[in-house]
């Protein structure tokens, strides 16, 4: 009997569970086909609240123009006013400049012998010692001479007179010399200037043959700026000494000076530009364009933009539509550049351009120019498409088609334009077909907007 009744109990409690799981079946199924339908329901909605037009497509022959993206570097010359960004803006504001003088260098080397001559060999045997130590270029172990005494001794050697004029700014006295066998600090650059020695600190050296200088910016006698007849009466040379077994050999000395001339200038600065890759391709640019807005006080002289050439590494206007430069006007004037074909020798994968401009040459007057707007542009034949949002919501466009009668193209995009907005936007290799075509847009949403030309 009470076998029977558990039994019936049993099957009774199963039906329970069945029925209790049919329930939460229901429930799950009804709940996914609400959820569904409320998913449909707002992706139909949004859809139909989408509202995208194309307003106007027009070829493009030109990129927008790429000013300078810091402040320019000057060479020669020095600025006056104002900062980079006043050149990025026709019109306004505008950065001003002034030539300065250029500085130039002459080397000196020995023509006789000096106070000093203690160094114990020579090579050639019997050569003087000067003469072992003037060559250019140097001829290292040709002629030398050396040193294999425990205390420091010197050598110093007559410089040629100078033929330079000017304000000198600095001196530098150099040597080139080695040990014959590995040690330390064996040598010092050595100065005689108002019958007085200068000695550098220790230097070290190598068993290869080296260059190494000291820098005077003032005569260290006086504490001024050098002179000249302080440079025609200077002897150079070195004091070194034997550490060990180890001996010091010097095969070359000479002085170099820096100097500006007096009365002459020059202007000479450069930037940096970049090309927008990402929306003109390297591949579908035909040309470069560089545009200076300028002025200056003095319209004697020409001015020449060049641009630095990635394959020769100099700057240079090799290829320009105009080489003759321009002669500037005291009023505002353009003066512009096309790169020709010759053009990706100027600008590099990454699309960066540096942009030089410069005076023809060093002259008597001092010049002051005023630069209002300077830039690069590429030469191309893409288009600029207008969208329109109308809806409600904003909208992310994600291809668009080109179709004419024998060919449908399709680009990738990624465009959002929010409601109510207008947007422009460039493809530089994008060209437009010549007789009658079709564009087309589609929204992630999969809304469609055609606009029809020809």
């Amino acid at each position: 009997m009470w076998l029977h009744k558990f039994r019936k109990n049993k099957r009774g409690f199963s039906t329970v569970i069945v029925v209790v799981l049919s329930l939460i079946i229901l429930v799950v199924v009804v709940t996914n086909v609400v959820l569904w339908s409320y998913t449909m329901n707002q992706l139909d909605w949004e859809k139909m609240n989408e509202d995208v037009k194309i307003t106007d497509v027009t070829r493009v022959t030109n990129s927008s123009w790429f000013t300078v993206e810091n402040e320019y570097t000057v060479n020669e010359g020095s600025l006056v006013s104002g900062d980079y960004a006043d050149t990025k803006e026709i019109g306004g504001s505008y950065e001003t400049f002034v030539e300065g003088s250029p500085t130039l260098q002459e080397t000196l080397h020995p023509n006789a012998g000096g106070t000093y001559a203690n160094w114990g060999k020579e090579n050639p045997n019997g050569l003087a010692h000067w003469d072992c130590c003037d060559e250019n270029p140097p001829d290292d172990d040709g002629s030398y001479v050396e040193t294999s005494i425990p205390t420091w001794a010197k050598e110093t050697y007559n410089m040629k007179n100078h033929t330079g004029s000017g304000n000198i700014n600095w001196v530098r006295v150099y040597l080139r010399a080695k040990l014959t066998e590995p040690g330390t600090f064996n040598i010092r650059t050595l100065v005689r200037t108002h019958a007085t020695d200068y000695e550098s600190s220790g230097i070290s050296l190598s068993t290869s043959y080296e260059d190494k200088y000291t820098h005077y910016d003032k005569n260290p006698y006086t504490g001024l700026a050098w002179t000249w007849d302080e440079l025609d009466s200077l002897q150079a040379g070195a004091s070194g000494q034997r550490v060990g077994n180890v001996a010091t050999r010097m095969t070359v000395v000479w002085v170099v000076v820096n100097y500006s001339p007096l009365g002459v200038y020059e202007l000479d600065l450069n930037g940096t530009f970049s090309i927008e890759v990402s929306t003109y391709p390297l591949d579908y640019i035909k040309s470069v364009e560089i545009q200076l807005r300028y002025r200056a006080n003095e319209t004697l002289e020409n001015w020449y933009l060049k641009a630095y050439n990635w394959a020769s590494m100099v700057y240079n206007d090799f290829g320009f539509n105009n080489t003759l430069g321009h002669a500037p006007a005291t009023e505002w004037s353009v003066y512009a550049v096309n790169l020709t074909d010759k053009w990706r020798n100027y600008v590099d994968d990454n699309g960066f351009m540096y942009v030089k401009l410069q005076d023809n040459e060093a002259d008597v007057s001092q010049t002051r120019v005023d630069i209002d707007f300077l830039a690069v542009r590429a030469v191309v034949d893409g288009t600029k498409f207008t969208f329109q949002n109308e809806g409600s919501l904003t909208l992310r466009l994600v291809s668009l088609w080109i179709n004419n009668s024998t060919d449908h193209k399709r680009y990738d995009i990624s465009i959002f334009i929010n409601s109510g907005d207008t947007r422009s936007y460039i493809r530089g290799d994008i060209t437009l077909p010549k007789d009658t075509y079709t564009v087309k847009i589609v929204t992630e949403r999969g809304n469609i907007a055609v606009y029809s030309e020809g």
